[in-house]
C-alpha cells in the first residue's frame, strides 16, 4: 500500500488553522494533514513526521515564515515549500522567492490552494526515479550569463526588454524568472511565458536583488565532470530552437509559448547534470561513442540514470508552475515523428529541434544522423526554415 502524501499547515492564529481544517475537510481521503501553531511547533511536528508539502504563513511572531522555510530547506530538502501571506514588502518578497517554491496571497481561494498543493504533491511523489529534481531551486547557467546580466542592469538604457533579452539567452535563468513570476504574487492568476513581460512584472529592482542574493544565476561548475563545452553547445541549440520557433509562430497567439518552450526544451539535461553529474556525464559519453549503434540520449539516460531529461525537464517546469502549453511542448520535444507543419507550440518545438539538430549537430537525437525531411513540410514551414538558415549563414 503506497504512503499517503502529508501536508503541514502552519499559522500562529488558531482560528486560521481552524478555517483551513474546515476548508480542506473534503480532501482528508487524499492527503494526511497536520496543523501547527507557529514555527517552533512546525519544526517539532516535522521531527515527528516529515511532510511532502509545508504551507506556512509569513508574518508570525518569534520565527516568521521565511526563517521557518530556511530551516526546512536545510533540514528537509525534499519538502515542497509554500508561503501563504497577505502583506509583504519588497524585501520580504525577495526572501520568499529564494526560499519558497510557491507564493500564495491571502485570502487564497480553496480551489487555488488545493490545486497548488496537489500539483506539488503530484510531481514530488509521483516522479519515479530522481523525483527529487522537483525541489531544485536553480539550474546551472553558462559562465558569462551573470556578467552579461549585471552589465545590462547597469546600462544607461536599462529596461525590462534589454534585461529580458539577456535572460532569453540562458535557459536556466529563463526558467527561474518564469517560475518566480508565475507565483500569485505577480501573475494574478494568469500564466506568463514572455520573459520581458516577466521582468517587467517582477521589476528591475527585484531582478537585481535576486542576482545579488545569488539565487537567479548559478554559474556552471567549470571544475565538474561535465565539460563547459556541453552547456555552451546546449545553450546555442536552445537559443536557435527558440528563434526558429518564433519564426514558425510569428503573429500566432501561441508565439510566446512556442518561443519559451523552444528555449526550455532541453532544460531537463541541466536538471540531470545538477542532481547526478557523474552518471549524466557517463550517459553523455556513452551516447557519443562512435563504435556503438546510434541511439537517442533518452535511451542511454534511462539505462544509466533510471530517468530521462525529458521527464526531468517537464517535471521541474510543472513543479515550478509554468504554463501547460510550455510544459507539454518540452515533454514532447524528443518524439521520433516529424510534424508536417508547425501549428502550435508543441509541433513548433519538435520541428525546430529537428532542424537545429540537422544543421548544428545533435544534443539528444541520433549522433551522426538526421530525422528531418523538409520535403514533407508545408510551404510556410519551409519558408521559415529558409529564413532561419539565411540568418545562420550571415552569422557564420
Amino acid at each position: 500500500m503506497s504512503r499517503r502524501p502529508h501536508v503541514l499547515f502552519v499559522d500562529d492564529e488558531p482560528r486560521i488553522l481552524g478555517g483551513l481544517r474546515r476548508m480542506l475537510r473534503t480532501h482528508r481521503d487524499r492527503w494526511d494533514m497536520s496543523f501547527a501553531e507557529g514555527g517552533e511547533a512546525a519544526l517539532a511536528a516535522l521531527r515527528e513526521r516529515p511532510c511532502d508539502v509545508i504551507v506556512s504563513d509569513y508574518r508570525m511572531p518569534g520565527m516568521n515564515g521565511a526563517q521557518l522555510l530556511e530551516r526546512v530547506r536545510i533540514e528537509y530538502p525534499g519538502t515542497a515549500r509554500v508561503i501563504l501571506s497577505g502583506q509583504t514588502n519588497e524585501d520580504n518578497l525577495l526572501s520568499i522567492m529564494v526560499l519558497a517554491h510557491e507564493f500564495l496571497t491571502k485570502p487564497s481561494s480553496p480551489e487555488q490552494l488545493v490545486a497548488t498543493v496537489e500539483r506539488l504533491i503530484d510531481v514530488r511523489t509521483g516522479g519515479g526515479p530522481g523525483a527529487d529534481r522537483a525541489v531544485l531551486q536553480s539550474l546551472p547557467s553558462p559562465p558569462d550569463t551573470l556578467t552579461r546580466l549585471i552589465e545590462a542592469l547597469d546600462g544607461d538604457e536599462v529596461s525590462a526588454q534589454s534585461v529580458g533579452s539577456v535572460i532569453e539567452e540562458d535557459p536556466a535563468a529563463t526558467a527561474k524568472v518564469l517560475q518566480l513570476v508565475n507565483s500569485s504574487a505577480y501573475s494574478m492568476g494568469r500564466k506568463v511565458s514572455n520573459v520581458a513581460q516577466a521582468v517587467a512584472l517582477l521589476g528591475l529592482p527585484t531582478v537585481r536583488g535576486l542576482i545579488c542574493m545569488h539565487d537567479l544565476i548559478r554559474t556552471f561548475d567549470l571544475s565538474g565532470e561535465i565539460p563547459v563545452e556541453w552547456i555552451e553547445g546546449l545553450t546555442v541549440h536552445s537559443i536557435e530552437t527558440s528563434r526558429l520557433c518564433r519564426m514558425f509562430a510569428e503573429g500566432a497567439e501561441w508565439e510566446s509559448n512556442a518561443f519559451t518552450a523552444g528555449l526550455l526544451h532541453e532544460v531537463g539535461q541541466l536538471v540531470l547534470a545538477s542532481l547526478q553529474p557523474a552518471e549524466f556525464a557517463q550517459a553523455l559519453q556513452q551516447w557519443r561513442e562512435p563504435e556503438q549503434d546510434p541511439t537517442f540520449l533518452c535511451a542511454v539516460e534511462s539505462a544509466v540514470l533510471g530517468s530521462t531529461h525529458v521527464d526531468a525537464g517537464a517535471g521541474l517546469l510543472r513543479f515550478w508552475g509554468l504554463p501547460d502549453a510550455v510544459i507539454e511542448a518540452v515533454a514532447g520535444h524528443a518524439t521520433t515523428g516529424q510534424p508536417e507543419a508547425a501549428v502550435d507550440a508543441s509541433s513548433a518545438v519538435v520541428l525546430s529541434h529537428l532542424v537545429v539538430e540537422a544543421d548544428l549537430g545533435p544534443v539528444c537525437g541520433l549522433p551522426g544522423a538526421t530525422n528531418l525531411d523538409v520535403s514533407l513540410l508545408d510551404e510556410p514551414s519551409r519558408a521559415a526554415i529558409t529564413r532561419w538558415r539565411r540568418q545562420q549563414s550571415r552569422q557564420g
